[in-house]
């Protein structure tokens, strides 16, 4: 296997290896390297038709090259094998998508990401109350409350520093308060019924004219744009400056929060629900619901019993163990984890685990170690959240996303060559920069339709051309509640 970490490196001759060779009875000969450097590794390896075994796969590293590999037949077809092993068979149909080439064939297997939205909105509860406000449910209200936020002294200090909405470099985030908003999302369609990207849709239009009056009115970040700091906006919303931000089910940061709570003891946070789209729908777009691919090598077509000892040993890796049950006494934990008192110590109720660069711990060497959880709610975020400012905020997110259906992005099972490659990157750059220009008020809002038909000279066109036609005889996706 070859595959990379971003992290310290797994040493070749760890002791984790030999407990996977005798528990599984294999020869099993893992070379994970950094992070940097990568690309290149894997990408001479598969052109010089020494790919292993089993090869591990950044799509965004790969870029279009990972496609083409697929097209040519460089990974062993899965279809025959997915209902055979239970991790496998929980990944949602969508996500099979994702790794089929045009002619059906399953060429990868994604390693589980959690598939919460890619983004959730956080508001200062304590603020609102402060000023007798009710929660936004549309976008004229959120900016009444942000400029609430701004001049109404929400924190009662009697001064006048704070604001609304915190934005950064980029424009980010743009408060997307449902997909039918997403700027990345393909939602919407143009006179031609094709699917385009959020950037160039009537709704951006609509949410970037707000912004450029809500700042003109200094209820966003001064300053928020492309020579900006992401961590000016941040800092200004964690030392009580502003009231409005991103925020997550997992990832927040708690020291960020215990910063908060130093300077404003009283403070609450909220999540701002989804709010109603014109077109009825209620919902935030969800993440990919994947990480990284794991390839298997075409020339093992035919050795049956070694392509089971493989995809067995990826299945192991990926075999969800209940938080609760992460325990010494669970086998499967305690194995993966290189077993109490050598790859991890116990106490309290959690595990310390032993560094990779150590070779204790079995998870850091199988070809995937990220447990597929049947549903993201299964993650507990909300009970393993011990801070007082998080914990129900945490708690508030996995109410929403019982209550709230996500859409699943049709972009996420298509392909677009140009999209994919610097000419895209590029496209939608000039885009986005074009659109912080307007909501600073260095670019008028008359310049929309020049600034979408440059993008669409620019390779726009392209992208949008290739990406409808890869979606052709495809299921498209769409809203779906969690779990199903």
């Amino acid at each position: 296997m070859l595959d990379f970490t971003y992290g310290k490196i797994p040493p070749t001759d760890g002791a984790a290896i030999s407990q996977i060779n005798e528990k599984f009875n294999i020869d099993y000969k893992p070379t994970i390297v950094p992070y940097d450097g990568y690309q290149e590794k894997m990408s001479t390896t598969i052109a010089g038709g020494d790919m292993p075994d089993v090869l591990g796969i950044e799509e965004y590293l790969a870029g279009g090259a990972l496609h083409t590999w697929a097209d040519m037949g460089a990974f062993l077809p899965l279809n025959d094998y997915i209902d055979k092993y239970p991790t496998l068979a929980e990944v949602p149909d969508e996500i099979w998508a994702a790794v089929t080439n045009k002619d059906g064939q399953i060429w990868g297997i994604p390693r589980y990401y959690p598939n919460n939205p890619t983004q959730n909105w956080v508001i200062r509860q304590d603020w609102l109350d402060n000023l007798g406000l009710q929660m936004p449910t549309t976008y004229e209200e959120l900016a009444q409350v942000a400029l609430a936020f701004t001049n109404d002294d929400p924190d009662q200090n009697g001064k006048n520093d704070t604001y609304g909405l915190v934005m950064g470099p980029g424009g980010a985030p743009s408060y997307a308060m449902g997909a039918y908003w997403d700027r990345d999302a393909w939602y919407h369609k143009d006179a031609d019924g094709n699917l385009i990207p959020g950037y160039i849709s009537d709704a951006r239009k609509e949410q970037v004219a707000l912004y450029a009056d809500l700042y003109k009115q200094g209820a966003i970040t001064k300053g928020f744009g492309a020579n900006a700091s992401f961590e000016v906006g941040q800092s200004d919303f964690y030392n009580n400056k502003a009231g409005i931000y991103m925020g997550g089910i997992r990832g927040m940061d708690e020291n960020l929060a215990n910063s908060l709570l130093s300077v404003a003891p009283d403070a609450k946070l909220s999540s701002i629900p989804p709010f109603v789209a014109p077109d009825g729908s209620q919902g935030l777009t969800a993440q990919r619901g994947y990480y990284r691919i794991t390839v298997l090598n075409a020339k093992l077509a035919g050795d049956e019993g070694k392509i089971d000892r493989i995809l067995s040993l990826i299945d192991y890796g990926r075999t969800f163990v209940p938080v609760d049950e992460r325990t010494p006494d669970n086998e499967t934990f305690d194995f993966r984890s290189g077993q109490e008192g050598t790859g991890y110590t116990f106490d309290n109720g959690a595990a310390t685990f032993a560094q990779p660069d150590q070779g204790l711990t079995p998870f850091s060497y199988l070809p995937d170690s990220n447990m597929w959880a049947p549903s993201v709610l299964d993650n507990k975020y909300s009970e393993t959240t011990n801070n007082p400012l998080l914990k129900p905020y945490v708690a508030q997110l996995e109410q929403e996303y019982v209550d709230f259906p996500e859409y699943v992005d049709p972009s996420y099972i298509g392909y677009s060559p140009t999209n994919n490659s610097s000419k895209g990157t590029e496209a939608i750059n000039k885009v986005a920069d074009a659109q912080v220009k307007m909501i600073m008020g260095e670019l008028p809002l008359t310049s929309w339709d020049d600034v979408v038909s440059d993008y669409m000279k620019s390779g726009g066109s392209d992208i949008i051309k290739e990406m409808n036609e890869s979606l052709q005889g495809r299921t498209l996706t769409g809203f779906k509640k969690m779990g199903q």
